[in-house]
């Protein structure tokens, strides 16, 4: 059954498609259920006997929606690859309504497009957190579902506190692809001794608590279970690898307070309310794939207040909070650490650390929200600001400079200067002729030199 935000969301998207829509884009939060109104609108084709595709590109996300909406006539949930795969079957029936959840995830965009085209005359809705930039040119009408912020502050989203105990310097990393490179990440994390930091903080925060680390990749994910298990905490670590039946078996021991390790399996179409710690150990480049992260641990259940999200790798300072605004239309190298927005050094300027408690937090207060303690002045700048002050003083001493090599053409040569090739008294008797003439005519620029001039050669 739809909530009331669903409702009213709902009517936008049926508005826009009355309105002759054919290619819709709603964002809304994670956490926010678009799998219902995916469900609501997949049950309304598929009572007037029209034909619905539901796609995806993430197996995790597609067994679902399968629960959800597979058991519908006429419609069919499916991944985009395996729909790729059947392009002449689906096109000799083609659907009325295709909805794409996860729309954003990459890799896919080519066959997406192949298999839009086999229903033409379809209306497309995709749904996602998080829209890639091509998502907006692909789908021009755009429709705004409720934010994290608003979620959070009903109550249909866990308040998140974050912490960033252990900060990973990754000035240097390069980036590929959108992602830091692996090789590269995996060399700071030991130098910053991250591993025996997260254990430590599991010890304080997430024993006896569902627990759920991201790593870098399946090796890391292994090598850090290892060491858990090795200082006594029992984990598993679930990959792609694993079957169903595992990966069932591995989130049945999360929930019941356990520790679980992943890469990134279990950042969309994920959901265990009752996961009330997140340990981040896997820095990332993209704001989408932090922002997918956070909603593991943002769900609401029985006795939860918060999310606990303990960020070893700097993310949160790198990328803001949950419930921060975002403009996901950014383009170019720098969309999410633009100029305006983040330091030189890559942190962003909405939010602030409290260097008593290491709480993370919005930007704003002069006070940490957590333990109280005072804020200095936050005197941080941008990289565009920096960049400014940087071009200014640049200008400045090549101002001074120039002033200064006009004032050296208007002294003339110094005395040692004309004694090479007129003599010592000459020189002399010139420079006084000089000293005179400034006076008379009231330089006092000339005069003073002449002056200093004359002294050191012992002629005053």
């Amino acid at each position: 059954m739809l909530r009331d935000y669903q409702a009213e969301d709902l009517a936008k998207v049926s508005d826009a498609l009355k309105q002759g829509a054919q290619r819709v884009l709603f964002e809304a939060s994670v956490g926010y259920g678009k799998s219902v109104l995916i469900e609501t609108m997949a049950e309304a084709y598929s009572r007037t006997g029209r034909r619905v595709w539901v796609l995806s590109n993430r197996s995790s996300v597609i067994n679902q929606l399968r629960k959800r909406a597979a058991h519908l006539p006429g419609v069919e949930v499916m991944t985009v690859q395996a729909a790729d795969r059947r392009r002449a079957e689906l096109a000799a029936n083609p659907a009325a309504l295709v909805l794409i959840d996860e729309v954003h995830m990459g890799g896919s965009a080519a066959q997406y497009g192949r298999v839009m085209a086999c229903a033409p005359l379809a209306r497309f809705i995709g749904f996602t957190g998080s829209p890639s930039p091509e998502n907006f040119d692909t789908f021009r009408v755009h429709i705004q579902g409720r934010s994290s912020r608003w979620l959070t502050d009903q109550g249909f989203l866990s308040p998140l506190r974050y912490f960033a105990p252990n900060l990973v310097d990754l000035r240097g990393v390069s980036v590929k692809a959108g992602e830091f490179d692996e090789s590269q990440v995996l060399t700071k994390l030991e130098e910053g001794k991250v591993f025996a930091n997260s254990i430590d903080l599991f010890r304080e925060h997430g024993v006896g608590v569902p627990t759920l680390g991201f790593c870098v990749n399946v090796k890391h994910a292994v090598d850090t279970a290892e060491r858990f298990r090795k200082a006594g905490h029992k984990c598993e670590v679930l990959t792609g690898k694993d079957s169903d039946k595992a990966a069932a078996y591995k989130i049945d021991a999360l929930s019941d307070a356990g520790l679980l390790f992943s890469v990134d399996k279990v950042s969309a179409g994920f959901d265990l309310p009752t996961l009330g710690v997140m340990l981040s150990m896997r820095p990332t480049a993209s704001p989408r794939v932090w922002v997918q992260q956070l909603g593991r641990v943002a769900r609401t259940a029985p006795g939860k207040t918060f999310g606990l999200v303990l960020d070893q790798v700097g993310n949160t300072l790198r990328h803001g909070t949950l419930t921060q605004e975002r403009n996901w239309r950014g383009k170019g190298k720098r969309a999410w650490t633009g100029d305006d927005t983040h330091t030189e050094d890559g942190e962003s300027l909405s939010v602030r650390q409290c260097p008593a408690c290491v709480a993370v937090f919005e930007a704003g207060p002069s006070k940490c929200p957590q333990c109280g303690a005072e804020l200095a002045r936050d005197t941080r700048i941008s990289r565009a600001e920096s960049v400014r002050l940087k071009e200014m003083e640049a200008a400045e001493i090549e101002r001074q400079q120039q002033e200064a090599a006009a004032l050296r053409k208007r002294l003339g040569q110094t005395i040692p200067q004309m004694r090479a090739y007129l003599g010592h008294q000459t020189a002399v008797d010139n420079m006084r002729k000089r000293y005179d003439k400034a006076k008379r005519n009231g330089d006092a620029d000339i005069a003073a030199f002449a002056h200093e001039q004359l002294r050191q050669a012992r002629a005053l």
